[in-house]
């Protein structure tokens, strides 16, 4: 029985912004020749192609004073206060860049069009980066996406760091979100490591996978050794090792050959599975 794709809609609340993309199974430009590559796991290449990328909307960083590039607007989180001698725990400073395209200027979105109980016609501002409100969580930011998420009914949307791939050393907290009705934009909460951080548009900062709201708690069940079923894995096991040594791909061709299944994405040049 063949599965047709799911449909996700995303609604952009302003213009001209960098939206999530369909995530691929290549995750290096270039793939090193020979057997036993990354790319060339099909458990590997699968999950890497789950869902979809989330870029960076806005060009931000967490650097020192020197580091900062020119043109920024530069500010310190509020959790970062200075003693009596003026100076602040935290010597770096975030910054933002205008992109008017995207009505993005000093840290905040201009939303139009957004219905309130004053005006109808009323603007509303959405930060691009804001920050948490305990001392505990001065560690932590949230980078906010001006779109709003719209998902199959009873489909979840589990946000993720990006699979198999490296980012530009933020901490991305996983979180799941009931995306076929929550109303507003979802705000990715970013770890901030030691050293610099610094993002433009487009670089991915995450990746969402969508979750069957069904498939959140499953039930176990653990099978007796004198189970039918337990008894036919064991011979499968078996039959499994012996047709593995005659053919180390055979996981890709028994996966590629079931009825209805949709294959990621094969890079170019990719060999056989481990």
């Amino acid at each position: 029985m063949s599965a047709s794709a799911a449909t996700v809609k995303l609604i952009p609340l302003v213009p001209n912004l960098a939206l999530p993309r369909i995530a691929a199974a290549r995750t290096r430009t270039s793939v090193p020749p020979g057997y036993g590559v990354q790319e060339q796991c099909l458990p590997f290449t699968a999950a890497s192609a789950l869902g979809v990328i989330i870029p960076s909307p806005i060009r931000f960083g967490f650097c020192t004073l020197e580091e900062l590039p020119g043109g920024c607007r530069a500010f310190r989180s509020p959790a970062n206060r200075p003693d009596a001698a003026d100076n602040y725990p935290e010597p770096r400073v975030f910054y933002v860049f205008d992109n008017p395209p995207t009505c993005f200027t000093g840290n905040a979105y201009e939303l139009r069009g957004i219905s309130g109980d004053a005006s109808p016609a009323a603007t509303v501002q959405e930060p691009g980066i804001s920050f948490f409100d305990r001392d505990d969580q001065s560690t932590l930011i949230k980078l906010h996406l001006p779109y709003i998420w719209r998902t199959p009914d009873m489909v979840d949307t589990l946000f993720l760091p990006p699979l198999n791939r490296t980012t530009s050393g933020v901490e991305v907290k996983c979180g799941l979100v009931e995306t076929d009705w929550y109303a507003s934009p979802v705000n990715l909460a970013l770890g901030l490591p030691p050293g610099p951080v610094h993002f433009r548009i487009g670089d991915p900062v995450a990746q969402a996978v969508f979750v069957p709201r069904a498939l959140r708690r499953p039930h176990l069940d653990e099978i007796a050794e004198d189970d039918q079923l337990n008894l036919a894995a064991r011979n499968g096991l078996a039959d499994w090792d012996r047709r593995h040594a005659e053919d180390r791909s055979l996981y890709k061709v028994l996966a590629r050959s079931a009825v209805g299944r949709i294959e990621p994405e094969t890079p170019p040049g990719s060999g056989e599975n481990r």
